[in-house]
């Protein structure tokens, strides 16, 4: 690990850029099949920029008819989160979107 930090070092990258802390976080979204392509769309278009970054997208087919679930891991900084937090609720608020969840075993309403 000193190596690699020694190699930072000499490539000019300061030592706040490589020892950024990051938290990651689970989004759980609820949509019909169909809305599926435009609600991705959506997801990547709201949540993946400005330093949060989508580390993962997995869909479940398996739900009640004509419904998927997307699972979302986001990576974000601390000092995003309250950015993170307005950026799903605004993708809330998409036509195609019927529920939005934070975690992965029981899933509690974003509101």
């Amino acid at each position: 690990m000193r190596l690699f930090h020694l190699f930072l070092r000499r490539a000019g990258v300061p030592a706040t850029a490589a020892r950024t802390p990051r938290t990651s976080s689970r989004l759980t979204i609820v949509c019909p099949r169909d809305q599926l392509p435009a609600v991705r769309r959506q997801i990547y278009r709201d949540l993946h920029s400005d330093g949060i970054q989508i580390s993962h997208l997995s869909v479940d087919y398996g739900q009640k008819v004509g419904m998927v679930r997307a699972r979302v891991t986001i990576d974000c900084p601390p000092v995003l989160r309250s950015e993170l937090m307005s950026r799903a609720r605004r993708l809330q608020q998409h036509p195609g979107i019927h529920e939005i969840h934070w975690g992965t075993a029981r899933p509690h309403a974003l509101n």
